[in-house]
């Protein structure tokens, strides 16, 4: 019982890392026009790695490239990694995101840093 919430608890602490790694970018990346705390806001609620385990002291960094359709559904996703469990997982999940407030047809670009604390 010891190891299950030892576990959970560094998911826990990854996926705080990944959630102000993700939210720090997308601050960084605002132009004004609004489009960005929406964003923001979308890809904080959908994606997470609930079930994503690294070793101890390991970093994993991540960068995500993406674009929308015209009705804002992500079209196409590109994890750069060699963890192929979190390329999968990246993928899956942005897949299924629909950011409006992005231009379509344009690649955006965010960086996930995976860290263990």
């Amino acid at each position: 019982m010891k190891a299950v919430n030892n576990i959970r608890g560094k998911a826990i602490k990854v996926t705080a890392v990944v959630a102000l790694t993700l939210g720090s970018f997308l601050l960084n990346a605002n132009n004004n026009n609004g489009a960005t705390g929406e964003t923001e806001k979308t890809i904080k609620e959908h994606v997470k790695f609930p079930n994503l385990i690294l070793p101890i002291k390991q970093t994993e960094k991540v960068e995500v490239l993406f674009t929308t359709s015209e009705n804002g559904k992500v079209n196409f996703v590109f994890a750069k990694t060699d963890n192929k469990e979190i390329k999968a997982d990246i993928e899956k999940q942005f897949s299924q995101l629909t950011l409006t407030k992005l231009k379509a047809n344009v690649a955006y670009s965010i960086v996930l840093n995976f860290k263990t604390i």
